[in-house]
Formats: structure tokens, C-alpha cells, sequence
């Protein structure tokens, strides 16, 4: 047992030194798990902001605009454009609400005839590609005969 008591005082010293080292090294693990947070944050706003590609691009962008805009200001100074007047501008906002309109019934119409002449026939479409073909041939019988 004599030689226990000086092995068991060695290796609690060591273990001290051993347990001083863990906590070290734990609050070095803490230490550089915040400063990680820290790059992170800081790479995620870096991210955040566009490239310089994306600026040079979105500067032509606006420089284009500019130039048209400029452009039309010139005609529009110059007097090349007459300004529409209220009475106008009401007018043709009138006209295009009747329009509107026509074209409302008008699609309903052809929906109510479509469902009409399509009682009995065997193949039957969906109103998409029923009115794609109604837009690309132009007239109401290619529909009923199937003629492309």
C-alpha cells in the first residue's frame, strides 16, 4: 500500500491536469463556436448582396432606361406628341369597356354553342385545346368536323 498512496497522488495530480485541460478546451470550443456564429452571420449578409455581375447588370439596366425615358421627354418637350385630354381619355376608356364586354358575351356565346354541338360526339376535348383550335383556324367549323 505504500506504493499505492504515491501512484494514487500522481495520478490525481494528472487527472487535475487532465480535468484543467478539458475545461480549456471546452471554453476554446465555446470560444470558437461563437466566433463561427459571428462568420456565419456575416458570410449569410455577404450572400445577402448581390454580385457585382448582378449590379453591372442591373446598371445597364437602368442606364437603358434612362435613355428611353430621356427619349420620350425629348419628343414629349418638342411638342411631337399632342397630350389627350380628359374628354378623351374618357371616351376610349368608355369604348373599351363596352368592348370588353362584347368580348364577354361573345365567349360565353361560343361556350353555350360548343356545349350544343358537342352533345353526341364521342371524342370530347377540353375547353383549352377547344379554343386553341377555334384560335389557329379561325372559324367554328373546323371544330365540328374535326378538320385541321
Amino acid at each position: 500500500m505504500a506504493t499505492a498512496g504515491p501512484n494514487t497522488s500522481t495520478s490525481s495530480a494528472e487527472e487535475r491536469a487532465v480535468e484543467e485541460r478539458i475545461e480549456r478546451l471546452q471554453e476554446q470550443v465555446q470560444t470558437a463556436k461563437g466566433y463561427e456564429r459571428l462568420l456565419k452571420a456575416k458570410l449569410a449578409a455577404l450572400d445577402a448582396e448581390p454580385s457585382v455581375t448582378d449590379l453591372r447588370a442591373n446598371v445597364m439596366a437602368l442606364e437603358l432606361e434612362k435613355e428611353e425615358l430621356a427619349d420620350r421627354l425629348r419628343r414629349l418637350r418638342a411638342g411631337q406628341v399632342k397630350p389627350v385630354s380628359l374628354a378623351e381619355r374618357e371616351a376610349v376608356e368608355a369604348e373599351l369597356t363596352e368592348w370588353k364586354m362584347k368580348a364577354q358575351r361573345r365567349k360565353r356565346i361560343f361556350w353555350d354553342m360548343l356545349a350544343m354541338a358537342q352533345d353526341g360526339f364521342a371524342e370530347v376535348k377540353t375547353k383549352e385545346q377547344i379554343w386553341v383550335s377555334f384560335c389557329v383556324h379561325g372559324h367554328f367549323v373546323s371544330l365540328l368536323t374535326g378538320m385541321a
